[in-house]
């Protein structure tokens, strides 16, 4: 929904591989993306998935792993036309482009702090090898849009194909326990935090550390977010939280909490969360309360936007 540069690059494609990928609702922005009539090979490990909302030219049922280490394998040895240097070129000189676009939002001033400068100051901040959980809802949006996986793997791991939200603090446990060496900070919303509140106690009980930002509006974001596109200002249900201040209730819980409230303390309060042993930080970022500005674009499902709106 909410892309960089490869919507447009799949649009100019000849032929699209699918790994992994069962091609829903979200991942095709409403079916949208790819369009009709495009080549399609698909690869994937449930069968059932295969053809489901696209018909491929190629179905290839199987492990992507394998698959891909298959698909290598008869390509070894055949040289690459020409062409295709010239456009894997131009995929790097597009990608320079949207960055130059987006360097405004990853180093934004406003306050409250907006999201874009957030993921800024962990693209600055994290090591290469760090792993970045991302709650379902906008966490997931923002962080699928603006934050830079720089090593291959499971580098950014968002609970986006669910779109539930409650995932930011248990799968952040869980990646500490599976690579206890690497640094694990995760995102996501006030709403998503509440529902899992209690187990900040079970990682600290656990001596895990991971740093949990909760970006705090007040509210179901994207619920908000979307009642205000569709149905205007003050048109608000059952969206808006308690104000509450989560450094706090981090401390009174065992754990080091400390609130950001400003853009020039977001490194250092992430230097300081990464730096902590034994157990976990919970970074309480207070962000836009302006529901126009809480989605990094305009969502595809609605089209009432008002002036002063974020759209791009």
């Amino acid at each position: 929904r909410y892309d960089r540069i490869a919507n447009k690059l799949i649009e100019e494609s000849d032929c699209l591989l699918v790994v992994g990928c069962k091609l829903g609702e979200i991942a095709t922005k409403r079916y949208t993306v790819p369009g009709p009539g495009k080549r399609v090979i698909h690869l994937d490990c449930v069968a059932e998935e295969i053809g489901r909302t696209y018909a491929p030219e190629l179905p290839l049922w199987g492990d992507a792993r394998e698959g891909i280490r298959d698909l290598h394998a008869a390509l070894m040895g055949k040289s690459a036309p020409e062409a295709r240097k010239v456009w894997c070129d131009g995929v790097v000189a597009k990608m320079e482009d949207w960055r130059k676009m987006a360097a405004a939002r990853l180093t934004s001033e406003e306050v409250p702090v907006s999201m874009g400068r957030m993921i800024g100051e962990l693209n600055k901040t994290l090591p290469d090898d760090a792993i970045l959980i991302a709650d379902g809802g906008f966490a997931a949006h923002w962080g699928g849009l603006l934050y830079d996986s720089r090593k291959p793997g499971r580098g950014f791991v968002p609970d986006r194909g669910f779109a539930s939200i409650g995932y930011g603090l248990p799968g952040a446990i869980g990646a500490c326990l599976a690579a206890p060496d690497r640094t694990v900070v995760a995102i996501t919303g006030d709403g998503g935090f509440n529902m899992v509140l209690g187990e900040i106690e079970t990682a600290r009980r656990m001596k895990l550390a991971p740093v949990i930002m909760v970006v705090n509006n007040a509210a179901s974001g994207y619920v908000k977010a979307l009642q205000h596109l569709m149905y205007g200002e003050g048109s608000y249900q059952s969206s808006d939280l308690a104000e509450t201040n989560y450094a706090v209730v981090a401390e009174a819980m065992g754990c080091l909490g400390i609130r950001v409230e400003t853009p020039d303390a977001l490194g250092e309060a992430i230097r300081r969360g990464m730096a902590e042993t034994g157990r976990p930080t919970v970074l309480d970022v207070v962000v836009t309360r302006d529901p126009g500005k809480m989605l990094p674009a305009a969502d595809s499902r609605a089209v009432k936007v008002k002036k002063g709106d974020r759209v791009a």
